[in-house]
């Protein structure tokens, strides 16, 4: 009787040593299904209109025949990036069975800045779009009093440590008054003044706030004071009174 049970433990064990085995197996021949017949027959590009969809697919490094399942996404995404400076985002989907779809958001130049070589124009977001002579760039809201430190296509932008702005509030400022469809009457945004910063606007008024100001709530308060003056009226707003929703116009004197 001891000798039976003793044969049942031993059976019991390996049964427990043999469980993990065929899970691992299972799963490796799962893996070699998938990766055998989930392969890449067709790409799809939807959100492009800058650029050709053959221009995105041959920068996602994908190509006919590579696995749906094992295809790096990231990578895929990066790729494109990096090499088409006006997508600013990348959505890689797989579609099984046999199907890549690549959803792109294209962004627009905001603003041109000078850097090493001259012009840059850049993103809202603040990434570095392509070089531009001077007649390109006055086509865009010139960032004047700071400079670019070295700007590459497809990099974000960065500027020098000890400025008066830092990148993210000049990409926050940017970005705010994209939102507010505010930046094609910007002219210049001058950052020459270590104390405020002057929004040029419109052709008519110098916008004065601080560089740590709630750009959403100043550009918001900048609107509507332009909205209440006549056409013909010219003149500095300051928005840098101890009172925030105080906008005060000074008119030119002519």
């Amino acid at each position: 009787m001891p000798n039976k049970r003793k044969k049942r433990r031993r059976r019991g064990g390996l049964g427990r040593m043999l469980r993990p085995l065929s899970l691992l197996l299972a799963a490796a021949a799962i893996v070699a299904a998938l990766t055998m017949f989930f392969k890449v027959e067709t790409i799809q590009v939807t959100g492009a209109s800058r650029y050709q969809a053959a221009d995105i697919i041959a920068a996602s490094g994908v190509e006919i025949g590579d696995n749906l399942v094992l295809l790096d996404r990231y990578r895929v995404s990066q790729r494109i990036y990096t090499a088409l400076p006006y997508i600013t985002d990348v959505q890689p989907r797989p579609k099984f069975p046999s199907t890549l779809e690549i959803e792109v958001t294209e962004t627009r130049a905001a603003a041109a800045i000078q850097g090493a070589g001259g012009w840059w124009l850049l993103s809202a977001g603040g990434k570095i779009l392509e070089a531009a002579d001077g007649s390109m760039a006055a086509g865009y809201p010139q960032i004047t009093g700071v400079y670019a430190k070295d700007p590459a296509v497809s990099d974000p932008l960065v500027l020098p440590e000890d400025g008066v702005i830092t990148a993210q509030r000049l990409q926050e400022l940017l970005s705010v008054l994209a939102l507010q469809e505010a930046l094609p009457q910007v002219d210049r945004i001058d950052c020459s003044s270590p104390r405020e910063l002057v929004i040029h606007y419109d052709g008519r008024f110098r916008a004065e706030l601080f560089y740590d100001a709630d750009f959403d709530f100043k550009i918001t308060c900048l609107l509507s004071a332009v909205d209440k003056l006549e056409p013909n009226q010219k003149g500095i707003l300051r928005m840098t009174m101890s009172d925030d929703y105080e906008v005060r116009f000074i008119p030119d004197v002519e």
